[in-house]
């Protein structure tokens, strides 16, 4: 019985002297490395990203295995325009074995932001894709990949990866697809590839028929197969559809028009854009220019001068109400224009000036 009571003592000792050596050398260690890596937190918090840098690198040195503080050093980096030297740290932990995958999927996520930073887009691409392997729900993921694709004008990549990112919105709307197949048809029509670029242009119209770009761009297709009559056509849809954006097919729509002897619809044209939009500067303007056409001069000075009074900043219908102004030698409007004009100047520079006079003070206070 003595004997045993002799070695349980000897054990007990034994355990006592392991668990001193363990906390002395092993948990006070790991106590001290805690305190530096949550110093480094705090500072980041507090914005001194400076002092948070150098106790970052201060943790990774004493514990290799913290791979949060290389993931913030690294973000460090690339937040103060060094995507290189953050690669680098990330690159790093990727060669690691052992990580669990949302630690895998952190490191990527790093990555993709560095490969963006040194717009190396397709391996950005690459990175999100393997980073939604790990994290298929992830938004942030899915957002990401559609910048990557837009900005590498990767259309129909970006379609689809839209479409997956309303999915998972459970947006229901297809209105934002449209702009994607816009894309995909305007750079097969760059390429005088009319007829495909048309299927993708009406794609868009079926997912959004107010996608104003897709009726522009049949109408140009058309144009550029000399299929004026269809051109016009597609035009003036536009104008039906979405009359408030109506005049930027207005230019388009002159010049097919005179070329079709149909110029006298351009009246009509302006007028059904004026119903909905009355202040419409371009209408107008165009309607000015329709009337002089057809010699009716004072119609086309009354139309002119009320633009001129809404929008003085146009000095386009300004130079042409005073060319008319000039070859009627009416002096009386054409002082009384020059007045009004320079008389709106000076209240756009006073406001200006008591703009700056505010944001000074705002900036004293």
């Amino acid at each position: 019985m003595t004997e045993y009571i002799a070695v349980f003592a000897i054990l007990l000792v034994a355990m006592v002297g392991l668990y001193a050596a363990y906390d002395r050398f092993f948990l006070r260690r790991r106590r001290q490395e805690s305190a530096v890596y949550v110093e480094a937190l705090k500072d980041l918090l507090d914005g001194r990203q400076e002092s948070a840098f150098s106790k970052l690198r201060q943790a990774v040195a004493e514990d290799s295995t913290n791979l949060d503080a290389y993931l913030r050093l690294g973000r460090i980096l690339r937040d103060h325009s060094k995507p290189d030297r953050a690669l680098q740290v990330h690159k790093d932990l990727t060669l690691r074995r052992g990580l669990e995958p949302k630690q895998k999927a952190a490191v990527l996520r790093e990555l993709a932001l560095d490969y963006r930073g040194l717009k190396d887009y397709d391996m950005a691409d690459a990175a999100l894709r393997e980073y939604l392997q790990y994290l298929p729900e992830s938004r942030w993921g899915y957002v990401q990949l559609l910048q990557v694709l837009e900005t590498a004008q990767k259309w129909e990549e970006a379609y689809d990866t839209a479409a997956r990112l309303l999915k998972l919105e459970h947006n229901k709307s297809k209105k934002p697809l449209a702009q994607y197949k816009v894309r995909i048809g305007e750079k097969l029509r760059q390429t005088k590839q009319y007829h495909k670029a048309r299927i993708h242009f009406k794609e868009a119209l079926s997912l959004d028929p107010a996608a104003v770009d897709a009726y522009l761009y049949i109408g140009d297709s058309y144009f550029e197969e000399k299929r004026f009559e269809d051109a016009a056509s597609f035009w003036m849809k536009l104008i039906d559809a979405v009359p408030s954006q109506g005049h930027r097919v207005l230019g388009r729509l002159q010049t097919v028009l005179y070329d079709l002897g149909r110029f006298g619809e351009m009246e009509q044209i302006c007028q059904h854009i004026l119903d909905h939009d009355p202040r419409n500067y371009l209408a107008r303007l165009f309607l000015a220019r329709f009337h002089l056409k057809k010699g009716e001069t004072d119609l086309a000075r009354d139309i002119l001068a009320q633009v001129v009074e809404d929008h003085p900043d146009q000095m386009e219908a300004a130079i042409e109400l005073i060319r008319i102004y000039l070859e009627q030698k009416d002096n009386k409007r054409l002082d009384e224009l020059f007045r009004m004009l320079e008389h709106k100047h000076e209240k756009r520079r006073a406001s200006a000036a008591d703009s700056l006079k505010d944001t000074s003070l705002i900036g004293i206070g």
